[in-house]
């Protein structure tokens, strides 16, 4: 199966990294290109504080652009990893991570995403999920999860 569009969650870890370049090597033997979406929990939280407190508006305003400036910094950084042909866009968005993840693939005809598996294992990782697992579960192309050579399965 060839994969013309890739897309590839970046949460600025190393373990995103591997997946990034995994998609790059992905991309290079089907000719295809990459998509990278940032999604920030915390910045559509943020944002939203002002409507309980008017009077903060200006000031959430100011925070939530230099967050938002500050992660396009270092999406930046992480499209260096991506040799321009093979570099199809790179986004930020705000909300929950895998709603986003899977909104911006159908929205974009995606037919590989490539996501790190961190393996944790906690309480909240066990109750809710990671965002890797859902993204897996629900998107409706192909997941690709990439883990690090450090994982170890730490049974609950």
């Amino acid at each position: 199966m060839m994969f013309k569009k890739i897309l590839v969650p970046i949460d600025f870890s190393h373990f995103s990294k591997k997946a990034l370049m995994t998609a790059v090597k992905l991309a290079e033997f089907c000719n295809g290109k990459i998509y990278m979406i940032h999604v920030e929990e915390d910045i559509f939280h943020m944002k939203r504080i002002h409507e309980a407190h008017p009077p903060l508006e200006e000031v959430c305003e100011k925070i939530h652009k230099d967050f938002v400036g500050e992660k396009k910094k270092q999406l930046e950084k992480f499209k260096k990893y991506v040799p321009a042909d093979l570099l199809a866009g790179a986004v930020i968005k705000e909300g929950h991570p895998f709603v986003e993840i899977i909104k911006f693939a159908e929205q974009r005809s995606i037919g590989l995403i490539v996501m790190s598996g961190r393996g944790r294992s906690n309480v909240k990782h066990a109750l809710l999920g990671s965002t890797t697992d859902k993204v897996s579960r629900k998107a409706k192309c192909a997941v690709l999860i990439v883990k690090d050579e450090k994982y170890k399965f730490v049974p609950l």
